[in-house]
This record gives C-alpha cells, sequence and structure tokens, in this order.
C-alpha cells in the first residue's frame, strides 16, 4: 500500500480524479431546501400574525360596541357602566371582519362571546397553505391556525 502512494506521488502525469461537481450539487439542493423550509415557515408565521390581529381588532371592536341604553342606564359591572352581551360581540366582531381588507383562506368565527360583561372574547380560525411545501406528501389542505383576541370595555374619567 506504502509504495502505491509512494509511485503515485513520484508519477506527475498521475492525478486523482474527484467528483466536486456531485459535491457541489449535494449542497446546493440543501441548502435550497433549508431556504424552502424558513420560507415555508415564516408564511405559516405571518398567517398566524395577521389571524391573531384580526381577533384583536374584532374584540375591539366589539368592547367598543357597549349598549347605549345599559351604558347611560346607570348599570355597572366591576364599576364600569355598560354591560357587553354575547350577541352584541357576536354582530360587532361579524361586523369588523366584514369591515377588514385582509382575507385568509375558510376565515371562520368560533367564539365570539362576553364572560363577566366588561371583557369582549373572540375566537378565530382559518387555513395557512404554505407556498413551498411538497403538498403530495403534506395533506394539500393546509394547516389549521386559531387565533383569540379579548379587549376589555374600560371609562376615562
Amino acid at each position: 500500500m506504502m509504495r502505491a502512494a509512494g509511485r503515485l506521488a513520484r508519477d506527475p502525469g498521475r492525478t486523482e480524479d474527484g467528483q466536486t461537481l456531485l459535491l457541489g450539487v449535494g449542497m446546493i439542493s440543501v441548502v435550497a431546501v433549508l431556504v424552502l423550509v424558513v420560507a415555508s415557515a415564516t408564511a405559516v408565521y405571518l398567517d398566524l400574525k395577521t389571524l391573531t390581529s384580526l381577533a384583536d381588532s374584532a374584540a375591539a371592536a366589539a368592547a367598543t360596541g357597549v349598549d347605549e341604553a345599559s351604558y347611560f342606564g346607570g348599570v355597572e359591572v366591576d364599576g364600569v357602566p355598560g354591560t357587553l352581551s354575547d350577541a352584541g360581540v357576536r354582530a360587532a366582531a361579524l361586523d369588523d371582519m366584514e369591515a377588514q381588507p385582509e382575507r385568509l383562506e375558510a376565515l371562520s368565527l368560533i367564539q365570539a362571546d362576553t364572560p363577566d360583561g366588561v371583557t369582549a372574547v373572540v375566537t378565530l380560525t382559518a387555513r395557512s397553505r404554505p407556498p413551498f411545501l411538497p403538498w403530495g406528501v403534506i395533506p394539500a389542505g393546509g394547516f389549521t391556525i386559531s387565533a383569540t383576541g379579548s379587549a376589555r370595555v374600560s371609562t376615562a374619567p
């Protein structure tokens, strides 16, 4: 074995043939797959942030939609004048969702109610379909994401 290595070193006409092209193509493939996975994860994250923003907006709209009769009628809950109703919270949340320009796939209102009369809680769900995933391997329906927003009625002196 040592003799063969010595002969190779002494014979300048013989060189090793490497497969650097194969190594380069493999490395480029691995980097491309990593970039696509990160881009897909970012797409799901951005959809979740959009859904969270929509849920917060719907809850805030519901909290500001206090029934005027209960607000001016002297009804107080925990020292806050005015109370929310489940029907009022749901109606305000649906109106706010319709007014929003951002549209997610299969956006739906799951919950819109008030547990204590002064807090509006809104839960939304939607589908997120990242653009770079192999939909033959992963279910083509995408991922279901959900977000909950809450807002509390407050009055300033």
